[in-house]
């Protein structure tokens, strides 16, 4: 590990910035998600925040944090290609198993990084009513922006919306634990604007609205989500 501790800065930025070319090309390139083009930079984009976290353990040095958010980044990229494949026409008859199968992946990424942070930083018991609050927003806050319907997958929504909630619920709570500060709203902004991308997604996934709607808020979603996966990354390198 000597080698990566003598170079980290260069590594470090070496990383960022390549996890940051690969989001802002797939995001312009998108197209709503459609075609294996879009399909490959999406793998691309995803993997290449994943290997910001991966490097920075390298860095730093792996410790049971780290290798909770990495889990949770890998849970991540395995969500983030399943739900990419409903916009492809052969896939839309199992695009309902699709989208839940999505969904169970980024539920596995939203507890592998609420128990990194609270390895980190312990636990308060406050922190349930924030995220009660913030799963409450999300989950009847959201159809004020527009109708949702959320089909068969309902009944879940409300325990998604907690989880969600839940890791940035946790992160506020790192904020005001006398962590890392730069970490701290490195991964509060990150875990924000993750959430904000969710909120959007079910516009997207659940919406009634034209598809070409769809399309214009992809834009929307995949910036708020790249931007906060690669800020939730770039923060461990002050925190683990």
């Amino acid at each position: 590990m000597e080698i990566f501790k003598t170079i980290n800065p260069t590594l470090y930025i070496i990383l960022l910035s390549v996890a940051l070319v690969s989001a802002i090309a797939f995001v312009v390139f998108s197209k709503g998600q459609r075609g294996l083009l879009s399909l490959s930079l999406k793998s691309v984009a995803s993997f290449c925040f994943t290997l910001l976290a991966v490097g920075i353990c390298l860095i730093k040095g792996m410790n049971v944090a780290g290798l909770l958010f990495v889990m949770g980044f890998v849970a991540a990229v395995i969500g983030d290609v399943i739900l990419a494949l409903p916009a492809m026409p052969e896939m839309k008859p199992k695009g309902m198993l699709l989208t839940l199968i999505g969904g169970l992946s980024f539920t596995v990424t939203h507890i592998c990084y609420t128990a990194a942070i609270i390895v980190l930083c312990g636990f308060k018991w406050w922190i349930i009513l924030i995220a009660i609050a913030l799963g409450l927003i999300f989950l009847f806050g959201n159809n004020l922006l527009g109708k949702l319907n959320y089909g068969p997958l309902k009944a879940g929504m409300p325990v998604y919306s907690t989880f969600v909630s839940f890791d940035l619920a946790v992160s506020i709570m790192a904020l005001i634990s006398g962590v890392n500060i730069v970490g701290a709203i490195l991964l509060v902004v990150g875990l924000f604007l993750f959430w904000l991308s969710d909120i959007v997604l079910m516009h997207i996934y659940f919406g009634v609205d034209n598809q070409q709607k769809h399309e214009f808020i992809y834009y929307f979603n995949l910036s708020f989500y790249y931007l906060g996966q690669i800020l939730i990354a770039a923060s461990m390198i002050f925190l683990i």
